[in-house]
């Protein structure tokens, strides 16, 4: 009643209860019926609900009821986030260091990088290691992984430091939702305000994966390759919006890609062959400076010193080359 009607406070709420007879109806309470004390509710989620799974329960109740009655078509998904402002002061704040989040593909990457990088010829990348020499500042914890520092809610741990276009900056959560063609709510997640959509993903997919979905639509935020090879993997079709290439103006026609012989072939004719495959899944094609330097295209193509243009592409290219044609 509280949410559908907008009443902005639970002490309100409960004296909308005593007078309308529509509300008791509702809840099942005869008309001299006493009606719970607003502290009531508070207690509870601070004595009983803690720490529980009551609401996600309650959730899936109900989405089992839907399905039920056939009201749920999940062959069709569509997915998006949107930002709700967490109840925090965005002055009462501190800053500490934090851990870089493990990707959730990141494991499976490693291991393709470097069989990608046996194939072409090249030694396995090595695992990062910190130095013990830099001082704790230099970026970096005792497991080798990155660190970073972070703005955090005194009032609030929980939110995230968020600032999107021109709204201030604020403690907000991100709340992901997946809901089918009728509007229905499939499945949910919460994460911090400050973390990408195509970070979190994930934790929804994995809450929704075994419905029954054969598309899934999301926006220009989950178009990632390891969201692509996710989704085709497992059989379901990616309807991602297409995205201009983020290039400068006046620059000639990029090179294209040579599946057979695995180069890039520059409109000029000169041809960028492999160099390597980096730590973050990319491989590296890197044309001849000696060639380039004498092309009349030179300056629409690259800026660099010594002539040399390096285009790059992720291992998983062919998944976003696939979201494309569908």
């Amino acid at each position: 009643i509280q949410y559908l009607y907008g009443i902005r406070s639970m002490r309100q709420t409960v004296k909308e209860i005593e007078v309308n007879v529509a509300y008791r109806w509702f809840l099942g309470l005869e008309m001299m019926d006493k009606v719970p004390h607003f502290s009531t509710f508070g207690k509870n989620y601070t004595r009983r609900f803690k720490d529980t799974d009551l609401f996600e329960q309650i959730f899936s109740r109900i989405l089992q009821e839907c399905y039920k009655y056939r009201l749920i078509d999940p062959s069709e998904v569509f997915v998006d986030a949107t930002h709700v402002k967490a109840r925090a002061n965005s002055k009462k704040m501190r800053k500490r260091i934090a851990d870089e989040e493990a990707l959730f593909f990141e494991e499976q990457l490693k291991k393709e990088i470097n069989e990608d990088r046996e194939a072409h010829g090249k030694k396995p990348l090595k695992e990062k290691k910190e130095d013990p020499k830099d001082p704790p500042s230099c970026g970096g914890s005792s497991d080798g992984k990155e660190e970073k520092t972070v703005k955090e809610s005194t009032t609030d741990p929980e939110s995230g430091w968020f600032r999107k276009g021109e709204h201030k900056n604020v403690f907000a959560y991100s709340v992901q939702t997946a809901c089918d063609k009728n509007g229905w709510i499939l499945g949910y997640s919460v994460n911090p305000g400050n973390q990408h959509d195509s970070r979190t993903f994930k934790s929804l997919y994995d809450k929704i994966k075994d419905i029954g979905i054969q598309t899934l639509v999301a926006d220009a935020g989950y178009k990632t390759p390891a969201i692509a090879k996710l989704l085709l993997d497992d059989g379901i079709t990616p309807l991602l919006p297409y995205k201009r290439p983020m290039t400068k103006e006046k620059k000639k026609k990029k090179a294209e890609y040579d599946a057979y012989f695995d180069c890039y072939v520059c409109p000029n004719d000169p041809v960028l062959a492999y160099h390597t495959t980096n730590r973050s899944g990319y491989r590296e094609y890197k044309s001849c400076g000696i060639v380039c330097e004498g092309c009349p295209y030179l300056k629409q193509c690259t800026e660099s010193r010594d002539h040399v243009k390096v285009v790059t592409r992720h291992i998983w290219e062919p998944y976003m080359e696939k979201c494309e044609d569908i």
